[in-house]
């Protein structure tokens, strides 16, 4: 499974444009349905690395291959903060997570990637940064995030990630070398009631 979503940048040097291949995430939401297990035994699934490697590693490979992302600089790893929206973040909030070292800051890619690692699938998120959020650059008039000026953005990048998946789906494995079904599926690992 393949997850593209808009984000905003908690950095300097990731701009609105920019394509960053998620390697890690931060669950700051609250509420929402993240497991399928609907029985009282316990399950604990691996989910130290996110997102599989193998399948990023394709993505950045063919974003490379095309000479590079067009709209904007191509980021091989990255870690991504989900918050609870629908709202964008408060000037302290941004900060606090640009200072944890986050790179990306969206309201997708959780529960999305524990799901599949609980069923086994190999999941990529692909971060479209459409802004710089708020309170990133220290900047105490710099103006807030808008919806229309992300969804701008976010409409320019569509084509090109269309084109992406269309040059990566092709080269993806049949047979996976990586452990997302070993470190998923629940028929697969030992339970304990």
């Amino acid at each position: 499974m393949i997850g593209p979503c808009a984000s905003g940048s908690l950095r300097g040097d990731i701009g609105p444009g920019d394509l960053v291949v998620l390697d890690q995430l931060l669950d700051r939401t609250w509420g929402r349905s993240d497991t399928f297990v609907e029985h009282p035994t316990v399950d604990h699934v691996s989910f130290a690395d996110p997102y599989c490697r193998e399948l990023s590693g394709v993505l950045f490979d063919a974003a490379s291959r095309a000479g590079g992302w067009p709209g904007g600089r191509l980021h091989g790893a990255g870690s991504v903060v989900v918050v609870q929206g629908p709202r964008f973040s408060t000037r302290a909030e941004s900060r606090w997570y640009a200072r944890a070292g986050i790179d990306v800051i969206n309201m997708t890619q959780y529960p999305e990637a524990y799901l599949a690692r609980e069923l086994g699938l190999c999941y990529s998120g692909l971060a479209l940064v459409t802004d710089r959020d708020v309170g990133v650059e220290g900047d105490p008039d710099m103006p807030p995030v808008t919806i229309e000026a992300a969804m701008a953005v976010l409409a320019e990048n569509v084509a090109h990630t269309r084109s992406l998946l269309a040059t990566a789906i092709p080269a993806i494995p049949r047979e996976p070398g990586c452990t997302c079904l070993v470190s998923g599926a629940p028929s697969l690992r030992t339970t304990t009631p």
